[in-house]
């Protein structure tokens, strides 16, 4: 009976264990996310380092890198989907973000919406999965 007893509590801890990891991976994304929509919601970035003409697109750039980044984390724990797949979900979700949060710019008073921007974000979305991409290599 104490074999059992043990089992049990194992497997609970286990689950238990598993339901935190996946709770947890999911913080970075949610962060990022409301992160992006509240700097989104700004009349004027608060971040304007100096005045080079790409200016705007690096610092998308590096944002939706991030971003792919934290989506990255918030897939890999789930080890039933295929390593294609979760890159396919990491573009997939980050491009959708990048266009909501573009269309959602075009309504906040001195932004606006431009294509250019979601370019760069998508770049930086790509960056992240090609370098998820060479970590998963890496390590398999």
């Amino acid at each position: 009976m104490h074999f059992i007893h043990t089992f049990i509590a194992k497997r609970n801890h286990s689950l238990i264990s598993s339901i935190t990891l996946n709770i947890l991976s999911k913080l970075p994304l949610l962060a990022a996310s409301a992160g992006i929509f509240y700097f989104s919601s700004l009349p004027q970035p608060p971040f304007v380092l100096t005045s080079f003409q790409w200016q705007d697109k690096v610092l998308h750039l590096a944002a939706y890198f991030a971003y792919g980044i934290t989506i990255a984390l918030a897939i890999h724990v789930h080890q039933s989907i295929s390593s294609k797949k979760k890159m396919t979900m990491i573009g997939f979700i980050g491009f959708l973000y990048a266009l909501s949060d573009e269309f959602h710019q075009s309504f906040v008073p001195g932004r606006t919406s431009e294509l250019g921007d979601i370019i760069a974000d998508w770049i930086g979305v790509i960056s992240a999965i090609m370098l998820y991409r060479l970590i998963i290599k890496r390590i398999a």
